[in-house]
């Protein structure tokens, strides 16, 4: 697949999706400019609560900056980002994270030097924090939380079967351990959508399935997920909706087998 074969979709506005009006998560037109090119270029999306969204597409097409737009780590140039119905577009990312939008990243961000255990109580902690205020004044609230969030790290841990590994180090984690841990953080924060960049990267193969089967036990849950992957076969088998774009545009939506049957995506994508 060469950049020679891309072929920009006929539309420069997209649609968030045909369930965007019970969407937990929405975009609508949504532009991200680096100088004078433009990463996403008015694009809609949205994520309904229980469902699983694939962002596809080749080698910068965008896919990562929409993300990162959605998260808030870049600004936007245009258009509006709503999270249960409330405004987040110009929030910070620590403000949509307090609201429930929970973000991994392409390189995964473990705390090497923490064990798994102190990784999650920490992404727990990190929603509000124990001032010394607090532990002074109020130490029973205090011990009450850290006995709540302690046993929501096991529940966590329970679920994934990951207790064994409690006790090590991130460092000392594989790559497909690593990003269980990613996601496990997320969920300690109880969010309403997770926007997942590429997790299956560096994740070993026989481990792959284990992953998909995790995502689907979350999906169930009701939470909402946004997931940028390469692999199709994953893609194929996780999304209940597909998103391809190409030159920063949305250029099909739909099930995964109606977008690979598209000719404009296998043009722009299969190819």
């Amino acid at each position: 697949m060469s950049a020679a074969n891309l072929v920009p979709g006929s539309s420069t506005r997209s649609s968030p999706g045909p369930g965007a009006a019970d969407a937990v998560l929405v975009a609508q037109d949504v532009v991200v400019s680096y100088g004078g090119v433009r990463a996403v270029d008015q694009v809609s999306v949205s994520v309904e609560r229980g469902a699983i969204v694939g962002i596809i597409g080749p080698n910068g097409a965008g896919k990562s900056s929409l993300l990162a737009a959605l998260g808030g780590q870049v600004k936007r140039s245009g258009g509006a980002i709503t999270l249960g119905g409330q405004d987040i577009a110009g929030m910070l990312p620590h403000e949509r994270a307090r609201l429930g939008l929970a973000r991994t990243f392409q390189t995964t961000s473990e705390f090497g030097r923490m064990t798994v255990f102190e990784n999650l109580i920490t992404a727990a902690e990190g929603d509000k924090g124990a001032s010394l205020k607090a532990v002074v004044l109020h130490p029973r609230q205090t011990r009450e939380r850290e006995q709540a969030v302690a046993a929501r790290a096991w529940e966590v841990l329970r679920r994934f079967e990951m207790e064994p590994t409690a006790d090590l180090y991130g460092r000392e984690l594989s790559g497909g351990q690593r990003r269980l841990v990613e996601i496990m953080r997320c969920l300690m924060r109880s969010p309403q959508v997770m926007l997942l960049d590429e997790p299956m990267v560096g994740v070993a193969p026989h481990l792959t399935g284990k992953l998909i089967d995790d995502l689907r036990q979350i999906r169930a849950d009701g939470l909402g997920i946004m997931i940028v992957e390469h692999a199709l076969e994953v893609v194929r088998q996780l999304c209940d909706r597909v998103v391809v774009m190409a030159f920063g545009k949305v250029i099909a939506s739909g099930s995964f087998e109606e977008v690979v049957q598209d000719k404009t995506v296998q043009a722009a994508y299969l190819t």
